[in-house]
């Protein structure tokens, strides 16, 4: 059976360059310099606003739960307003929220605004499956995943170009501001080129399309579709994914510092690896599975997750833990874009986003189940080492579990 084509017309290198882009940069806005600058400003911030590390636990909770929250509303908006239309105003706010961080009173206001940007991030993300879907050949789906997983790293890696210069010139408050500008100009400078090179983007689901597409769940098309086993398993992924990044990124510092007595100064070059490894990985596991397939390319990414557990686990010297940090880089961001280029591959984008949205819960459940268990243990034995073993047992059930996911290619050519 010959596939349909995606969009009313075929897409060009242009559109799909264009699309590229331009999610990259709105995913850099909302993860790049969102929580993630919160954790570089925060010792600034306290001198000003006086506020204690509790009162960050609870920001940042407050943070995920608000993601988890609007990842089960996402859906029902992209349907309403359109991907392309959903992120966009996702990351002009996102901009706008950084701007007011430059304005804040108090720790409580702050905390409101960046527990808002948690919201954001997900309305950002989740969308970007099915908008893919619609504008991307098939061909490119999955390179142009994985690009767009590794935004994060470019946001972080010009966060740290930036904040350096600016807190030492002027203040924190000061980075808010810049950051915010640059933010908005960034998204509606975004929204006025693919506005102009990739519309489709912004094109709402023909419920007339979906009907046609999955005429045998007439009833309640998207209640069904979603119950399979197929997307459970895509579920537990993610969720596993959680369980074993969460606690490998969380614990690091305080395992090779407080109990294998490591620098400060190596420690942070494992983190720089860990980015800079980052900046590459996503787009090149996405060329990857393009070829071979995104099943065996999340296998691959899976088993160097596992490699990056085991070598922090046996307590090694400095050239083992650096092995481990760039298999954990490569690993990381690799994960984060297959998954949704598997997703984009194997549903029609009217449901894509549905699927994606349902995804990002269960990551955040086990991601809150994995620190917060990594924690009790840790407590209990008094010791990080078996957490980071338990990291390489979960990558091993994912890396076994993603192998048997069906072949996106054989379900593409049936779509």
């Amino acid at each position: 059976m010959q596939s349909k084509p995606m969009t009313s017309r075929p897409a060009s290198l242009v559109s799909t360059a264009s699309v590229a882009i331009i999610l990259t940069l709105y995913i850099a806005i909302v993860f790049g310099f969102g929580l993630y600058l919160f954790s570089v400003l925060v010792t600034f911030m306290q001198e000003s606003l006086s506020f204690g590390i509790p009162t960050v636990g609870i920001i940042t909770g407050g943070a995920q739960v608000s993601y988890l929250t609007a990842s089960l509303f996402c859906s029902p908006l992209t349907r309403r307003f359109g991907g392309g239309n959903v992120i966009f105003a996702a990351a002009l706010t996102a901009g706008f929220l950084l701007t007011l961080l430059s304005a804040v009173q108090n720790i409580w206001q702050a905390g409101a605004l960046l527990i808002a940007l948690g919201s954001c991030a997900a309305m950002t993300v989740i969308p970007t499956v099915g908008v893919i879907g619609k504008v991307v050949p098939i061909a490119w789906q999955s390179s142009i995943n994985g690009l767009i997983s590794s935004g994060t790293a470019y946001g972080q890696f010009a966060t740290g170009l930036l904040v350096p210069f600016l807190i030492h010139g002027y203040d924190w408050r000061t980075v808010w501001m810049v950051i915010g500008a640059i933010s908005i100009t960034v998204a509606i400078i975004g929204y006025t080129v693919l506005r102009g090179l990739a519309a489709d983007v912004f094109r709402k689901a023909s419920p007339q399309n979906c009907l046609d597409k999955q005429a045998n769940l007439e009833k309640s098309p998207r209640l069904k579709s979603l119950a399979t086993p197929r997307h459970f398993l895509i579920w537990t992924l993610l969720a596993l994914s959680g369980i074993a990044c969460g606690p490998w990124q969380n614990y690091l510092a305080s395992f090779l510092g407080n109990e294998q007595h490591f620098s400060i100064s190596f420690i942070g070059q494992l983190w720089s690896m860990i980015g800079v490894t980052g900046l590459i990985s996503g787009f090149a596991f996405g060329l990857l599975a393009d070829k071979i397939g995104v099943r065996m390319t999340l296998a691959l990414s899976y088993s160097l997750l596992l490699a990056a557990g085991l070598l922090v686990a046996m307590e090694g010297g400095t050239i083992t833990l650096r092995m481990a940090a760039v298999a954990f880089g490569l690993s990381f961001y690799a994960i984060f874009g297959l998954i949704p280029a598997y997703i984009t591959k194997a549903a029609s984008p009217e449901t894509s986003t549905a699927i994606f949205a349902v995804a990002n819960v269960f990551l955040g459940i086990g991601t809150s189940l994995g620190n917060a268990g990594s924690g009790y243990f840790q407590s209990w034995v008094g010791s990080f080492q078996g957490i980071y073993a338990g990291v390489a047992a979960v990558a091993a059930v994912a890396m076994i579990l993603s192998l048997l996911l069906p072949d996106e290619r054989k379900i593409t050519q049936s779509k």
